[in-house]
């Protein structure tokens, strides 16, 4: 059959056969597919990045992760630190440091951190005298400054994931209306239509 002279009929007829649950396991199981092809992109990308830690490596590749929408279908590639608390419950995306602290490093390179400092204050400056109070006292005409810290430097922003994502669409545009026609297919072919 010609693409011009398809009509979609077989699809609809085989979606009436379907429940909607199997049609929505379908196409989450084709999500899953292209989201770890998407991963594989990042990840090359992150290796090809600059980014230098000193710890535990074993869990780089884990910071980028994938997450899979449970309603409307589709997925996402993300670093962003994902409820990380002391009892070691939900440390996705966290690195572990020399120091055995776990750290959003990846978050932070993605995007890049501000300049940070330690100890500024504010501070009042003398200029001149304004003028004596009542009480005999000589005052002072003031201005108050603000007195910058030391400087604690910060993270520039190494972008390995806006850098990966041109490729990354690129790759689910073309394969993923074959990844649901064969995810489809197969849950046609457990329920035995096929």
């Amino acid at each position: 059959m010609q693409p011009n002279q398809y009509d979609g009929k077989e699809w609809q007829e085989l979606t009436k056969e379907l429940n909607p649950r199997q049609l929505r396991n379908a196409l989450k199981r084709s999500y899953r597919a292209e989201a770890k092809k998407a991963l594989g992109i990042a990840r090359r990308h992150l290796h090809a990045s600059k980014l230098q830690v000193q710890g535990n490596k074993r869990d780089w590749d884990k910071g980028i992760r994938s997450h899979i929408y449970s309603r409307g279908g589709g997925f996402m590639i993300t670093v962003k630190a994902h409820r990380a608390n002391l009892k070691g419950e939900g440390e996705k995306s966290m690195h572990e440091n020399r120091k055995g602290f776990k750290k959003p490093v990846l978050m932070w390179a993605e995007e890049g951190t501000k300049p940070r400092q330690r100890g500024g204050k504010k501070i009042r400056i003398k200029h001149g005298i304004y003028g004596t109070h009542r009480s005999g006292k000589t005052q002072y005409w003031t201005e108050t400054i603000r007195k910058d810290g030391i400087p604690t430097g910060q993270m520039s922003a190494y972008g390995f994931l806006d850098k990966a994502t041109p490729e990354m669409f690129q790759t689910v545009e073309s394969d993923l209306t074959v990844e649901v026609g064969a995810a489809v297919e197969k849950v046609a072919k457990k329920c035995g239509f096929i």
